[in-house]
């Protein structure tokens, strides 16, 4: 069954870590531009920018991203809860222009390098399966097997039951484990509303590449996503016109 479904773009002002991000230059475009137009060219069936702030919903809508509302100041806190943002977005959207969608797809600028496919795989994999969310992901190369934290008196174990021998000090033995790429979450909008949670249960997720996986959280992060972009040779994906042309 085909999904109706509404892309909601995360974006707000204030960064701990690096100040004004989405704004940034990324090989000659703001990092808000990539997100913008790989969801537009994508097959969701509407996109809207969630934000609080007006400069960031004025360069969103050079690249086509608009934002019908501005979010509510308690939901660009540090501490805002996705969910809740999310839903937000979707209800206003649903009661302002009186339509229903099976799907809400959370995405965020600060991966850059998502191509369109990845967003529709996110919801062909809902629509071919029980899901309540799938989420992009990518390989880790650091195992959790081999990962420790600090005990309040300054003794190290590790994260995972059992001990660091045998069978565990070997990569090639061990699982591939996988962490959100921070692209993009699609969720069904029953599942999102009952779980009240992004990580709607039971969970599936879509494979990236590591180069397009880079999440900018940091100064470091930009510098190594323009080294990555250019080496690559990645740009802003076209839209649908584009490509027509």
């Amino acid at each position: 069954m085909t999904l109706t479904s509404l892309g909601v773009v995360v974006a707000r002002r204030q960064s701990k870590r690096l100040p004004d991000k989405v704004l940034r230059p990324l090989l000659g475009h703001p990092l808000i531009a990539y997100i913008a137009r790989a969801a537009l060219a994508s097959r969701l069936s509407r996109v809207v920018l969630s934000t609080e702030d007006d400069e960031i919903a004025r360069v969103a809508e050079r690249y086509g991203l608009h934002s019908p509302f501005r979010r509510p100041a308690e939901l660009a806190a540090d501490f805002a809860h996705d969910h809740e943002i999310v839903l937000h977005a979707l209800d206003w959207i649903e009661r302002e222009e009186n339509r229903c969608f099976d799907a809400v797809v959370m995405l965020q600028p600060t991966t850059p390098f998502v191509l369109p496919g990845t967003i529709d795989a996110c919801l062909e994999t809902l629509e071919g399966s029980r899901a309540g969310c799938c989420f992009a992901a990518r390989s880790v190369s650091e195992k959790p097997h081999w990962m420790f934290v600090e005990q309040p008196d300054g003794t190290a174990i590790t994260l995972l039951d059992g001990h660091l021998e045998g069978a565990r000090q070997h990569s090639q033995n061990l699982p591939p484990a996988y962490l959100p790429s921070g692209a993009a979450w699609a969720v069904r909008a029953d599942a999102l509303r009952e779980q009240r949670r992004i990580y709607a249960t039971p969970l599936r997720m879509v494979q990236m590449g590591r180069n397009r996986s880079i999440d900018i959280d940091e100064a470091i992060d930009l510098a190594v996503a323009e080294a990555i972009g250019s080496y690559e040779g990645f740009s802003l994906t076209p839209l649908q016109a584009d490509r027509d042309r």
